[in-house]
């Protein structure tokens, strides 16, 4: 199950603070961007789109990424 929004753990994701293993290129390409796009700009309003855009695309498709869904609810 997809945690809430409101969870600490999609910040520690999108930080880059709490690291999954996919070995799916869309989630890899996710990371890389959350990654670049924090160092660009690590205001807690470009955390909170962050974690808008990872919540809604992992709501979306949990079904497809059940393995990544899990790493980021430990």
């Amino acid at each position: 199950m997809v945690p809430d929004i409101s969870h600490p753990a999609w910040m520690q994701f999108v930080t880059g603070k709490k690291s999954i293993q996919s070995g799916k290129t869309t989630v890899n390409l996710m990371i890389q961007n959350n990654k670049s796009s924090y160092e660009r700009d690590p205001s807690p309003e470009n955390v909170k789109q962050l974690v808008a855009k990872a919540h809604k695309f992992f709501s979306q498709f949990e079904a497809i990424f059940p393995s990544e869904v899990k790493q980021i609810s430990q």
